[in-house]
């Protein structure tokens, strides 16, 4: 401790560039340690099938809900698994495909392999009152 300690405070440390990058490189680690599954998927880039001559998303019913299967690798899609030629589909990040899809659709990641897992639950749709007596 220096004798202008009490004057001046303490001394800061000698910080440069690099040190923060470290310390900024270091924290963002063990924020993607501790993320759960829902926070990987939305920075990790899937895969989903699109219908043929069109970008958009296919999407699945099951018990009357909605659902988008998501992929983890291009290799784990329904088409490319059974060999076709030709795979419709996007590669996206996860929060990207949440933004486009409506809320009463859910979203599964890996579908039919064991490891499948649900991200999102389809929200209920409103119950509209159109043609109600």
């Amino acid at each position: 401790m220096s004798f202008l300690e009490p004057v001046l405070g303490p001394r800061k440390p000698n910080v440069d560039s690099a040190d923060l990058r470290r310390a900024a490189q270091r924290e963002h680690q063990l924020e993607v340690q501790k993320a759960g599954l829902s926070e990987r998927f939305d920075w990790a880039v899937v895969y989903v099938a699109t219908e043929p001559d069109s970008n958009r998303i296919v999407l699945h019913v099951e018990d009357g809900q909605q659902w988008c299967h998501a992929y983890s690798e291009f290799s784990l899609l329904p088409d490319a698994r059974y060999g076709n030629d030709e795979v419709w589909h996007k590669h996206l990040p996860g929060d990207a495909l949440r933004r486009q899809l409506p809320n009463h659709v859910g979203i599964e990641l890996d579908h039919g392999h064991p490891h499948a897992r649900v991200i999102a639950r389809p929200k209920a749709r409103p119950i509209t009152t159109d043609g109600a007596e």
